[in-house]
């Protein structure tokens, strides 16, 4: 019986204490023939033992674990394995990825997985794997029992769909999925949510709201199974008072927001006209919080009109509007997104390959701000995170929220979260990528 090794690649050495469950391993488990052997190793929360032997050896990363990923599979070869990677960034640079894995996976595995395996059976694996759905809808299946016994953070993962229906040049998802956004049918994610036993779940689509006329429809399924929940959101969904209604009785108690930028120009470069001014995303986040939501903002510094002058009141806005977290990240050219072409085509680039470079460490700057220097963005962005995440800020966004009079449940979640987040905040600023014992 041959045996397969799942691997989830963390991007250091350290561990993560807010790990979620990796939903794509308990898809490819659950399309893995029974005549294999499987073994799923998560190195976010626990080592990876390169004595195992197993004769595949399967990952799929995103761009800050490269690195990492192909260490791991350069020791997992050593030992006679064959290398499999898929994901994120194996899509957006397979050439790369090519030179240190027997074979690659363009795309989400589903549609070729069992082709691979068989492939592999016959000694005919292929080089280069170009997956394509040629179905409208989604019909996935999970096998969760290859998380049992791995310590994750405390929710479980739920997925209805995948891509977005905007364009941010910044974002990798819209470079994976194109146009092409693909969606479970409802009654089948109904029916995986019943079978959960954890009351509170995320959905783990990078924008839940697809369309209006679906979201409705999966809004008011959701809300005789009484489950909390969160999700990521476009902000253009506050202007709807039928949809936040609903998310308010079906359960959501969280909702990450990408505000990015006060700037206008800066909206306009990044492609994310929806979003406004300053003003209305208060408007919008005092809708969420009336809903009971609590609110995630993401913020992003660097575009072409940021200047140091752009982070203190970012920062400042973010804790008076009583966030319930808070991200302030240099902008991250990722490979395959419009912004990485620019910057590329620009000579912005700190590096070609940030990921691959050895002096390259969580939090650096990757590119050449118009504006300001690499070394004030890399600063302004860190000060940020620290100074939203202090005791005094954490217990008055606190303090607001049982002024307001949340559940217990919501008060729990809000400490628990945000004690993880200003750990793991100071536990990756500075580190290494990639680092291998």
């Amino acid at each position: 019986m041959a045996k397969i090794l799942f691997i989830r690649v963390n991007i250091y050495e350290k561990k993560s204490s807010d790990a979620l469950q990796p939903l794509v391993f308990a898809i490819l488990d659950a399309l893995t023939p029974l005549s294999y052997e499987r073994e799923y190793i998560d190195d976010c929360i626990e080592d990876v033992d390169f004595n195992i032997k197993a004769d595949i050896v399967a990952f799929t990363f995103g761009t800050y674990a490269a690195k990492r990923a192909y260490a791991f599979a350069q020791k997992f070869k050593q030992n006679g394995a064959t290398i499999i990677m898929g994901g994120f960034h194996v899509t957006a640079m397979p050439e790369e990825a090519m030179e240190h894995a027997d074979a690659v996976i363009t795309g989400d595995a589903e549609p070729v997985w069992k082709q691979v395996l068989l492939d592999y059976e016959t000694n005919n694996l292929q080089p280069k794997y170009v997956s394509q759905h040629t179905e409208k809808e989604l019909h996935t299946v999970f096998n969760r029992n290859i998380f049992k016994g791995k310590k994750y953070f405390p929710s479980n993962l739920v997925q209805w769909g995948r891509g977005c229906k905007h364009n941010c040049d910044f974002c990798s998802i819209k470079s994976f999925y194109g146009n092409s956004g693909l969606l479970r049918p409802i009654q089948d994610v109904v029916n995986e949510i019943k079978t959960l036993d954890n009351k509170t779940i995320f959905f783990a689509d990078d924008n839940l709201f697809h369309s209006r006329e679906l979201f409705v429809v999966f809004l008011t399924q959701l809300i005789p199974l009484k489950k909390k929940w969160g999700c990521q959101i476009s902000i253009d969904v506050t202007r709807d008072e039928e949809l936040m209604k609903l998310m308010k009785s079906s359960g959501c108690v969280m909702a990450l927001v990408g505000i990015e930028t006060f700037n206008t120009d800066n909206l306009k470069q990044m492609n994310k006209s929806w979003n406004r001014s300053k003003s209305e995303y208060s408007i919008a986040i005092k809708k969420f919080r009336d809903a009971g939501i609590m609110v995630y903002g993401t913020f992003i510094f660097g575009y072409d009109f940021d200047t140091v002058d752009s982070f203190t009141p970012t920062v400042d806005f973010a804790i008076e509007n009583k966030l319930f977290l808070a991200n302030f990240n240099p902008l991250y050219p990722m490979p395959g997104t419009e912004l990485y072409k620019r910057l590329k085509e620009e000579n912005r680039l700190e590096f070609d390959k940030w990921w691959l470079h050895p002096d390259f460490y969580y939090g650096r700057t990757k590119f050449k701000p118009l504006s300001m220097t690499t070394e004030e963005l890399e600063i302004g962005c860190f000060e940020n995170k620290k100074k939203f995440n202090t005791v005094k800020s954490i217990t008055y966004r606190l303090l607001d929220l049982k002024a307001n009079a949340s559940s217990i449940k919501n008060i729990v979640l809000f400490l628990l979260v945000n004690i993880v987040n200003r750990r793991e905040i100071y536990r990756k600023q500075n580190q290494k990528l990639g680092q291998v014992q």
